[in-house]
């Protein structure tokens, strides 16, 4: 965030007045007074002594005509100069007030003082935040409630949501004579003046950044919800077409109810004249409902937690009869239409017993935008329907479960790379430094991108984002490469090769979330596979090791991967102790569904599943990096770099044995390869219990006992190298034969 050095708000005049009655609403010659930012300031030190019902208060616009106290009118014509915050509830500290704004527009400018009904026992709190430059009023209420969301969210401060509002006032600080001592002085008054390096400009602040993904999130939910609007309308006239229905008892209702009637009629509130409104189980101030006229969309986490319409990834939609079987028919969607259809039809008896009996078989399959068909039904012709007393009763809907003697086998499976990856999950591939994990993933994501198998596995194509944080033109130089590996030039990966961050949900979540829109849209396919390189980078700072901030990461990780339905695979680093895995908070691995750790030694480098919540695990895959020369550079020095390659047969047999542990067997060990480099023995002979001939190098294992033992510190060489080599040669590691021994890795072969 910047906060930049300006004047100009200091001489701005904002509108002002002096208790309820003030208005100049019937008086269009005159104008509100004006006052300034210093003069409130000087206030904040010397509290006025006035009832309520005469103190002044503001309206932080410079629109002060006879109408400035209009919320329409300064909606549509205010310039605001100032956020503000009026906290009444909690009891919040002066400390914590100071913490939550730091947090938010770190150093800028501020006055914070309490409320005439403040008591050091109930704190209340006024704050006004000057800005660099203004608002306008539709600015204004966006910047305020995400204001508002932000200290809530973020920090537990509960704002008073009404100052959402254009022509809200705020009470200037005041100590009525009655809150004051014999003196004068007041009873309890606390009042703080940050003047910060400088006023906050609020374009270009957190603030905003919620703002613009508040919007995002909106923009994406209602595509979403007119996409699913407009194929249950095309599913609905197409059963109508086939039924040959006249009427049905949703369609109607829908057709002679406006939305917004309904919305005012279930206390919802509007937000002036527009058409976003407030739903009464919204605990937040913003408008976060939107009447669409056909539809109506909520980005309300209250409103699709409590199963208003169709609720999905937090938010809900509807038509105008959504809102009918909620408000009056408790959700109860069958009551719903049998008590409509009955309002329609009171005197069709057969056609009530229809309607309620397709609501009865249909509930489980209808949303908010389906419809009830209207079938006549023969009960005469066998029927399975129930009868009692002359009225049909219906089934009861079927619910969404299987038995045990039902059961058959799922033999179809859900993978990107078989055995590796699993479509729409995520992952973690994780390692030390230098391992390679940039060429391996990317290795993958272009197989993926291309559809062609991957180290021997089975390939489930699709397009590829690769998120390069790091950026730079080394992922230009290794795109390249693997065309020239493959022989493939078109395969459906995009890199983006620039830092993201995905700790803060009002930071980058919504651009990528619009980037993956837009390379879906050109490649003509969905994303299968997200790459986020790495996870240090796209934390942009956050604590990796605290449950906060990785929780955090990984709960925007889950919306991606919900939005988009890809599998996200996340580039990450190793601890100081690689036995304990990836580093960082246990929430991530506890999130991954598959864990992919990389090992390096001896340039011989190891690809192990070390977790598969869903697939069966591969073995694991041993491979080089190959140097590819792309060119040289203006200094006629080569460019270079690399794909990762299967590993020789030798490098893999190696790579399979159990190294050497403890001080006896690793001088167990450099003895023998001493010995060799000496030329002391020869290489082996061929027959029964013995390699290839001439593979090995052999040396008699009494003189190799002689001089291993001499090696060695133990307190009882022998017995220490009696137990040292019994251990090797139980790995694998060393053979004994016919008196002699040897190495089995490339140490130990004759060529190495």
């Amino acid at each position: 965030m910047t906060i930049q050095k300006n004047a100009t708000m200091s001489k701005q005049l904002v509108l002002t007045a002096n208790g309820s009655h003030d208005t100049l609403i019937n008086s269009p010659d005159q104008e509100y007074n004006g006052i300034t930012i210093g003069e409130i300031a000087s206030m904040v030190d010397d509290p006025q002594a006035k009832p309520k019902a005469d103190a002044a208060f503001i309206i932080p616009s410079t629109y002060r005509k006879h109408d400035g106290r209009s919320h329409a009118a300064q909606r549509e014509r205010g310039e605001y100069w100032m956020l503000t915050i009026d906290i009444d509830e909690g009891n919040p500290t002066a400390d914590l007030i100071e913490y939550a704004l730091e947090g938010i527009i770190a150093d800028a400018t501020r006055l914070i003082y309490t409320s005439s009904g403040a008591t050091a026992d109930n704190m209340k709190w006024r704050v006004l935040i000057p800005l660099k430059s203004p608002l306008t009023g539709a600015e204004y209420v966006d910047a305020q409630l995400a204001l508002f969301d932000m200290m809530d969210g973020e920090f537990g401060i509960k704002c008073d949501t009404a100052l959402s509002r254009t022509g809200q006032p705020i009470y200037l600080p005041n100590v009525p004579a009655d809150k004051r001592d014999a003196g004068g002085k007041p009873n309890f008054y606390i009042g703080k003046k940050h003047r910060g390096s400088c006023m906050i400009d609020p374009k270009d602040s957190r603030i905003w950044a919620n703002v613009e993904f508040r919007a995002k999130q909106a923009e994406i939910a209602e595509f979403k919800a007119e996409q699913e609007r407009a194929a249950r309308q095309a599913k609905r006239e197409e059963k109508r077409n086939q039924r040959g229905d006249d009427v049905d008892p949703v369609d109607e209702f829908n057709q002679r109810h406006s939305i917004a009637d309904l919305l005012l009629k279930y206390g919802y509130e509007q937000q002036g004249r527009s058409d976003s409104y407030r739903s009464p189980q919204q605990s937040s101030g913003s408008f976060a409902t939107k009447d669409f006229g056909t539809h109506w969309v909520s980005l309300s986490g209250s409103d699709a937690g409590a199963g208003l319409g169709q609720a999905k990834e937090g938010i809900c939609w509807g038509d105008a009869f959504d809102l009918y079987v909620y408000h009056e028919h408790v959700n109860d969607f069958t009551k719903a239409v049998r008590t409509y259809a009955q309002e329609l039809r009171p005197d069709a008896a057969k056609q009530r017993d229809t309607i309620l009996q397709d609501a009865y078989k249909a509930s489980d399959d209808l949303d908010d935008f389906e419809f009830i068909p209207d079938d006549d039904i023969d009960v005469s012709a066998g029927t399975d329907i129930p009868q009692q007393g002359g009225i049909i009763q219906p089934d009861k809907p079927k619910r969404p479960i299987f038995w045990a003697r039902d059961a058959k086998p799922v033999l179809s499976s859900s993978y990107l790379i078989k055995g590796w990856l699993g479509a729409g999950q995520m992952s973690v591939v994780y390692g030390p430094s230098n391992v390679g994990k940039s060429f391996f993933c990317l290795d993958m994501a272009f197989c993926i991108a291309a559809g062609i198998e991957w180290q021997g596995s089975r390939v489930k194509g699709g397009t590829v984002l690769y998120l390069a944080t790091e950026g730079g033109n080394a992922f230009h130089n290794r795109v390249v490469a693997l065309r020239n590996e493959y022989g493939i030039d078109d395969a459906a990966l995009a890199v983006r090769p620039a830092p993201i961050d995905l700790l803060r949900p009002e930071a980058d979540l919504a651009d990528l979330i619009e980037l993956c829109r837009e390379v879906e849209s050109e490649s003509g396919q969905p994303i299968a596979l997200i790459v986020i390189d790495t996870l240090s980078r796209a934390m942009a700072g956050g604590d990796e090791n605290g449950p906060t901030d990785m929780t955090a990461f990984i709960a925007n990780i889950d919306a991606l991967r919900e939005v988009t339905k890809a599998h996200n695979m996340i580039v990450h680093h190793s601890g100081k102790d690689s036995a304990k895995g990836a580093r960082g908070h246990s929430s991530l691995r506890a999130a991954t569904d598959t864990e992919i750790e990389l090992e390096v030694e001896d340039n011989i480098r190891t690809a192990t599943a070390t977790k598969q919540r869903d697939l069966e695990p591969k073995s694991p895959i041993i491979f080089n990096l190959k140097v590819h020369t792309l060119g040289t550079d203006e200094d006629g020095d080569d460019v270079t770099t690399c794909t990762i390659k299967p590993a020789d047969p030798d490098d893999v047999e190696d790579a399979k044995l159990k190294k050497p542990k403890g001080a006896n067997q690793i001088a167990v060990a450099a003895a023998y390869r001493q010995m060799k480099g000496e030329s002391i023995g020869m290489p082996n002979t061929g027959g029964a219990g013995w390699p290839e001939p001439g593979k090995y190098w052999t040396i008699d294992e009494t003189d190799f006992r002689n001089f291993a033992v001499g090696k060695l510190t133990a307190a009882n060489p022998r017995d220490a190298y009696l137990t040292a080599v019994k251990a090797l040669v139980s790995s694998g590691y060393m053979v004994q034969n016919e008196g002699y021994i040897w190495m089995t890795g490339k140490d130990g072969r004759v060529k190495s």
